[in-house]
């Protein structure tokens, strides 16, 4: 029996307000499933944030659609689960992903966690944020025991402690081992390693979403991976789709502007599509308003967007700031509230703020209140 997975395709997302960004996530969908269909697997697993928000812009939706009805066209179903942009956590709201029911899209939830696919047991965890550990632990309790000792498929949606050294939703430990293939969403790396009785496999977004992830890309390349379950150890492959937009990181020495410039716009005028670039700029001993406007006349008209980065350190006249990723975050809140309920919760407000979920963040709060109101 073979199979695809993949995910974050994150349809929708129109990166710094591009629309030509926009349709890059929708063609790597397309080239996704039109390779997906050339590879002929007995089924899709689809571990979430399909769209970018809970409520996508309708070429999304009519992009999804579409792509769907070609896979049902060829028999080949998709099991699928909802990741953190999918949902609103909303009492009583719906994820987008059943709009898609009769496109052959199975979406397996808290209250319809598992399905046979002929002898093979796929069972399906949603995203939990941090601070509803204890649920996704007994979620994860439940389909485990359902699946008990057959050849099985968890799927999930979920940062660990070993991919993420901070801003994780569960413990290698908490995750049930009696699984033969661990579906894994949510890290937009390539990660395939040995876990439980086979393969625990992050396959990585279909474009990138954001620039942290162009080192990995450049490493591992994106797509989605295929798994054959015939052996004792699943068999997994990673099948590259190559992105139609390059997206470059570059090192600009703010002391030979005009030599770096002319080489790179060489490179650049052989790419049949404007590139997103990266440029980190080095020491030199023009004022850093002055390399900014040079770079920007010399390279803006030849790619889509310029973002460039000056550290305190290398460019004159820069003020030194201190600045936090978001990873460290967690540590800073814990610090000041001490790990408790509330601290998990200011975790996980803030990355639904960082990522525009707002109406996810006042149901989160409205929820801790309500619970501070019934234990008076």
């Amino acid at each position: 029996m073979k199979f695809v997975h993949f995910s974050d395709t994150h349809l929708g997302f129109r990166q710094y307000g591009i629309y030509e960004r926009e349709t890059d996530f929708y063609r790597a969908f397309e080239n996704a499933v039109r390779k997906i269909i050339e590879e002929r697997p007995d089924f899709v697993l689809h571990t979430g944030d399909l769209f970018d928000v809970p409520k996508p812009p309708p070429r999304a939706l009519w992009v999804a659609q579409r792509c769907f009805a070609k896979l049902r066209e060829k028999g080949i179903p998709v099991y699928a689960i909802t990741g953190n942009h999918d949902m609103l956590f909303r009492r009583g709201s719906l994820p987008p992903q059943v709009l898609f029911r009769d496109m052959g899209v199975r979406l397996l939830t808290e209250e319809d966690p598992f399905v046979m696919h002929s002898d093979l047991f796929i069972g399906g965890v949603p995203y939990y944020p941090k601070h509803q550990d204890s649920m996704l632990k007994e979620q994860l309790k439940i389909v485990s025991q359902k699946a008990g000792k057959k050849k099985s498929i968890l799927m999930m949606h979920q940062g660990t402690d070993r991919h993420l050294k901070n801003g994780y939703e569960i413990s290698m430990d908490d995750i049930p081992n009696n699984f033969s293939y661990y579906a894994m969403g949510h890290i937009h790396a390539r990660i395939t390693e040995n876990f439980g009785l086979g393969k625990l496999v992050y396959p990585g977004s279909a474009d990138l979403w954001s620039a942290n992830e162009i080192d990995d890309y450049k490493r591992r390349g994106k797509g989605f991976t295929l798994v054959d379950m015939h052996g004792d150890e699943p068999s997994v492959q990673n099948v590259d789709i190559p992105l139609e937009r390059e997206i470059l990181r570059e090192k600009a020495d703010s002391g030979s502007l005009e030599k770096f410039t002319e080489e790179l716009l060489g490179r650049l005028s052989q790419l049949s599509r404007k590139p997103m670039l990266y440029l980190d700029v080095k020491e030199g001993s023009l004022e850093k308003s002055a390399v900014h406007d040079i770079l920007q006349e010399k390279l803006s008209g030849a790619v889509l967007t310029l973002r460039m980065n000056y550290s305190a350190e290398t460019v004159k006249g820069l003020k030194v700031e201190r600045s936090f990723s978001p990873n460290q975050i967690d540590d800073i809140i814990d610090e000041i509230l001490g790990k408790n309920e509330k601290s998990r919760l200011a975790s996980a407000i803030f990355r639904m703020l960082s990522e525009g979920n707002t109406e996810a963040a006042i149901e989160e709060s409205e929820k801790f209140l309500s619970r501070l109101g019934g234990n008076k």
